[in-house]
């Protein structure tokens, strides 16, 4: 299991929050948009209380009936306040990460993504992270881009998910 501080992230426009329940209704806005989940697994929240029961279950750290370590964080505009998106990280016991991200669409294409999971993956990596990878739908192109640009290298395609492999 990682070991990571509780405190906030901080890059130079950005603050990573670990997930709070009580942030849930000012990041409604963020995470309600539907083009956010085109190429994700789950349905846009219907109201705020979708968000306090995802957070609920995220904020536990440990997946049940597993050795999983779930790390997640709010990502917030440090200027504004606002908040924009999620990263998250599953760390398997071998201190293999498998890392996820979801930005409001509004936000899209200004450099907040690869600035926030470039800051996830520096902290993890300082807190003993062996590898890490990231499951794309294959038809997200701008996914695919940022994981490229972090450094991200395709390993192979299974159905819909490209997979890809940063050491």
């Amino acid at each position: 299991m990682l070991e990571i501080a509780g405190g906030s992230i901080l890059t130079p426009r950005l603050e990573l929050r670990r997930t709070r329940i009580e942030d849930a209704a000012a990041m409604f806005d963020a995470l309600r948009n539907p083009a956010m989940y085109t190429y994700l697994p789950r349905n846009p929240p219907q109201n705020v209380a979708d968000i306090e029961e995802r957070f609920r279950r995220v904020v536990q750290e440990t997946a049940q009936d597993r050795d999983d370590q779930w790390l997640n964080w709010t990502v917030w505009i440090r200027e504004t306040g606002v908040g924009i998106g999620m990263i998250e990280a599953t760390v398997k016991p071998d201190d293999h990460v498998e890392i996820g991200y979801s930005f409001d669409p509004r936000m899209w294409r200004r450099g907040y993504g690869k600035e926030a999971v470039t800051a996830m993956i520096n902290a993890l990596r300082t807190s003993g992270a062996a590898s890490f990878e990231a499951s794309i739908d294959i038809r997200n192109d701008a996914s695919k881009a940022l994981a490229r640009s972090l450094g991200f290298e395709h390993t192979q395609t299974r159905g819909l998910d490209e997979h890809w492999r940063r050491k």
